[in-house]
């Protein structure tokens, strides 16, 4: 039986004011083991990621037989974690950084298998927003000196403060909209997924700067999806895994040892209605696995790529070849010393030059420490086509013009583009103008081949998205 988007929302528990699972009511908490509803059956789970191993776990768990194809020779998918080129044990997250503290879902099985966290931003001194080439201090928790901001802003603009940007332009909307992807959003809410977030907030009054500094590219990410991912950055606390984010992919994974198949690369995919045949390509040679059903985690933007008998229906072939995902490059930078402390800073801060920047070490013992660049959208693609030199040398000049000082401290550098990981083809979900009607298509499956991951979930981008589909899907093959 196939579960449409009214039901797999309301079995989700929608709360007002957004998505949420409580451990009560949450069948995707580890609490809970599923229960077998009928025979065992065999699935074949494509890929290792956090989606593909929550749904492997499931299905284990219920007494089915579990096979997970995974291209890449290491589990995680998108949660990766650094360690490999830097020293003193140090270690940065690559892909997903963050854990939002209305995230109960991937907080609760963090818990369960014995992981803690700690706090990812830290709650003193002061950040740098670089701004018009100039270096503007923010402190945390305090107002900042708009006498120093360079930026061509409104009276008003001027007035609020850069950090009550969000609120003053879209804190109300932000709070009716909630942080997942909901069916019964108002008609007001949802004509914001068929306008770029750039028009609505020159439909608002927004200055050009004040939408360049709120944005950081995403000018045509659909008003809906950015404002509704805002949410969970907008939150009480943000946490990270101690000891690194792919730790919870792993302790899923050792759980599933026997079931998973690395270095296996899907290269055709045929469906029926009560069974598949996916063929692959392992140590290079080819190789084949039958099944009674099938969870595709592959990112859409590798999906396109890989045959399929018969051809995807229409609708589906075009959200498959036409889903958006954000191009990221993320460069982490080892030095000798934390010397930016010597100004008081704690090691964050951003750029208008449309990226991040992080402070693994914040926080840490030792005087060694990291900075990272987390890029995004067109200069991440514009660095993407750059030689690795030419990218090196841009790189170590946008950093030191952020926290000055680097090129004498710089040790080693280690860069991850994720749209040019061939296994991924990008970052996330981002939802242009006009695609958000697109999610229900996304979620649906075709035959005997079920979809989850990030892009298959209430909240694309994180993992908490990712394990939830994988639970989804598991349970309607349950059902």
């Amino acid at each position: 039986m196939t579960i449409g988007r009214r039901e797999f929302l309301r079995l989700a528990g929608a709360a007002a004011g957004g998505f949420c699972f409580s451990s009560a009511s949450g069948w995707a908490m580890p609490q809970q083991s599923a229960q077998r509803g009928g025979n065992s059956k065999r699935v074949v789970i494509l890929g290792a990621g956090l989606a593909g191993l929550a749904a492997g776990w499931e299905l284990k768990g219920a007494g089915h037989e579990v096979i997970i194809l995974e291209a890449q020779l290491h589990p995680g998918g998108r949660v990766h974690t650094i360690r490999e080129g830097l020293s003193d044990n140090l270690y940065a997250e690559a892909g997903a950084g963050r854990i939002p503290d209305t995230h109960l879902i991937t907080r609760e099985w963090v818990k369960y298998f014995g992981l803690e966290l700690e706090p990812f931003y830290p709650t003193d001194l002061a950040e740098i927003a670089l701004l018009k080439g100039k270096r503007v201090r923010m402190p945390v928790g305090k107002p900042v000196d708009m006498s120093q901001v360079p930026l061509d802003l409104t009276p008003e603009e001027r007035r609020i403060g850069l950090t009550n940007f969000d609120e003053h332009y879209y804190g109300e909307i932000m709070r009716k909209i909630g942080d997942g992807i909901r069916e019964d959003w108002p008609p007001e809410i949802t004509r914001l997924g068929d306008i770029g977030m750039g028009d609505f907030l020159r439909q608002r009054g927004a200055s050009a700067d004040a939408i360049h500094y709120m944005l950081f590219g995403f000018e045509d990410d659909a008003a809906l999806d950015f404002i509704r991912d805002a949410n969970s950055h907008h939150t009480g606390s943000l946490a990270k895994i101690k000891g690194g984010n792919d730790r919870l992919p792993r302790a899923f994974a050792a759980r599933l040892t026997d079931e998973i198949r690395y270095g296996c690369a899907v290269e055709h995919i045929e469906r029926a209605e009560n069974r598949v045949r996916i063929a692959y390509r392992q140590a290079g040679l080819l190789d084949h696995v039958e099944a009674d059903a099938a969870i595709c985690t592959i990112p859409f933007g590798v999906l396109r790529r890989i045959a399929v008998n018969p051809e995807w229906p229409p609708e589906k072939r075009k959200v498959v070849d036409g889903l958006y995902y954000g191009p990221v490059v993320r460069t982490t930078f080892q030095v000798n010393r934390r010397y930016w402390q010597d100004e008081g800073l704690n090691g964050f801060g951003s750029s208008d030059k449309n990226f991040e920047v992080w402070h693994p070490t914040y926080g840490k013992p030792g005087r060694r420490g990291l900075l990272q660049a987390y890029v995004y959208e067109e200069y991440a693609r514009r660095l993407g086509r750059m030689s690795e030199s030419e990218r090196t040398e841009r790189m170590i000049g946008d950093m030191d013009e952020v926290h000055p000082g680097l090129r004498p401290h710089l040790e080693t550098m280690v860069t991850k583009s994720w749209q040019d990981d061939p296994w991924e083809q990008g970052a996330y979900v981002v939802y242009e103008a006009g695609q958000q009607k697109w999610y229900p298509e996304i979620c649906l499956r075709v035959g005997a081949v079920w979809f989850a991951g990030e892009h298959a979930s209430p909240w694309p981008g994180w993992m908490q998205g990712a394990i939830s589909s994988g639970i989804k899907a598991a349970r309607e093959i349950e059902t």
